[in-house]
């Protein structure tokens, strides 16, 4: 399957060195949203370059294996009320490929000038979307909510590249999308309706580094305080960009202790604890996955590991994603638990259209399966229950993992695409989020467009990938 080929380019921001000597845990300024609320445009890139061919799916399926994945049959609870009828879910990703899948799409910004949204080259975003909102297929498999409609924005993409400034100027690091168009993405997907946003997308830094997302916080409060839409972001996942794994609980011999002072590495947005809904992944026996990065600012978690989803082009079904050079990557990672979450958020939204969104939150996580040992930095409150969480109704066990999420391997340290194990080139699916570009201040919050200056990035989770 094929997905639908887009022209365009990057724009990428810098990351800049940590201060040496700083300690490796640090106490942790948590992020503020009292920054500017962003412009509502100014999203498109410039011109921009597809360099080298679009991702694309498989289904590498075993037909006689229970798929890790929910079925119709298994949410009809959950749908008492309806699947997602009217609820109006934000994609913020690498936009999403309309298909009889994913039927109701429409697009809401573009980093690619003259395009909407509903254009998707990297194969992520539309994998996101069908964990959400995939129709269901020949088999039963569905997404957690296949009657919402879903607004998607592109506001990053680790294929496309930024046009060259002129000859002999310099070329544009690899990959589109940094904290301010993500701030601007967030309020482009408010101004569109969205009660519910999906962002599968995250920017990890060492503790200690002063993250430029003033913007980013002020699109949160733009859209979790002033417009009461209930935000989801994946946890994120370790590797050489999330460099170090965070501690999986709060000492327990450090009274008053929360974890904010232990945190090695900050995540953002998934670090905007308060306001974000933060998604942290499990495997099919519903332990945590060992690449899901942890924190305290980790709500619930969902399904992250070996998932199916819709293909590239919105249609069928998929479980590996197909890079350039031909090499398999199969689907795991906090992304596509994310939009697990996310579709839930919905489906409680239709059931309860009295709740505000921070009461959605809540509900979700009091409804989750915990943990035995209780609330931690790994999974939260626990493993999230649709059927639960739409009917009040706490269940014994685990959910069954489900395929409407789609995540990404842990870093393998093979050279880029050299195989199914290895790294996608450019940073495909590796590591389950679109990383975006990091820029970091060493002294002040300034978030001003002028100071993403361009460095290689792409997805997952090595040095040039943020998630």
């Amino acid at each position: 399957m094929a997905a639908t080929a887009t022209v365009a380019a990057v724009v990428a921001g810098q990351l800049l060195a940590h201060p040496a000597g700083t300690p490796a845990a640090s106490a942790v300024e948590r992020p503020s949203i009292d920054g500017p609320v962003p412009e509502g445009s100014g999203l498109d890139s410039g011109p921009l370059r597809l360099d080298g061919p679009c991702r694309t799916t498989a289904a590498v399926l075993d037909p006689t294996a229970p798929p890790a994945s929910a079925t119709a049959a298994e949410l009809a609870d959950a749908w008492i009320h309806g699947r997602g009828e009217g609820q109006v879910v934000a994609v913020i990703d690498t936009g999403v490929n309309p298909g009889p899948r994913l039927p109701r799409v429409r697009g809401a910004g573009d980093v690619v000038p003259g395009r909407d949204g509903t254009e998707d080259c990297d194969a992520h975003g539309t994998l996101v979307a069908g964990v959400l909102a995939a129709t269901e297929d020949t088999a039963g498999h569905s997404g957690i909510a296949p009657g919402v409609e879903i607004v998607s924005i592109r506001q990053s993409s680790s294929v496309l590249r930024a046009e060259s400034p002129g000859p002999g100027g310099p070329t544009v690091g690899a990959g589109v999308g940094t904290l301010s168009t993500l701030a601007r993405s967030i309020r482009a997907a408010v101004d569109a309706g969205a009660g519910v946003i999906n962002i599968s997308e995250v920017a990890c830094v060492p503790a200690g580094t002063v993250l430029a997302d003033a913007t980013l916080g002020g699109a949160i409060r733009y859209a979790a305080v002033d417009h009461d839409v209930v935000v989801v972001a994946a946890a994120g996942n370790v590797g050489e960009a999330c460099g170090e794994q965070n501690p999986p609980a709060t000492d327990p011999s450090a009274p008053g202790a929360d974890g904010w002072d232990d945190v090695l590495t900050i995540a953002s947005p998934a670090w905007y604890d308060d306001h974000v809904l933060t998604v942290g992944g499990v495997d099919a026996d519903g332990a945590p996955a060992e690449f899901s990065l942890r924190g305290p600012w980790v709500d619930v978690a969902a399904p992250a590991v070996g998932l199916r989803s819709v293909g590239a082009d919105g249609a069928g079904v998929s479980d590996f994603v197909v890079a350039g050079d031909g090499s398999r990557t199969p689907i795991s990672g906090t992304s596509f638990a994310a939009p697990f979450v996310a579709g839930t958020a919905a489906l409680v939204r239709q059931a309860h259209p009295g709740l505000t969104a921070r009461q959605v939150i809540a509900r979700i996580e009091d409804t989750a399966i915990p943990a035995a040992g209780g609330h931690d930095h790994a999974i939260g409150h626990g493993v999230v229950d649709p059927v639960a969480a739409v009917t009040g109704v706490r269940r014994a066990g685990r959910p069954a993992p489900s395929t409407t999420t789609i995540a990404a391997p842990p870093p393998d340290s093979g050279p880029p695409g050299a195989g199914a194990g290895a790294g996608v080139a450019a940073g495909a699916l590796a590591l389950g989020a679109i990383a975006l570009v990091v820029v970091t201040l060493l002294g002040s919050r300034d978030t001003g467009p002028d100071r993403h200056r361009p460095r290689d990035t792409g997805p997952g989770g090595t040095r040039r990938r943020a998630d």
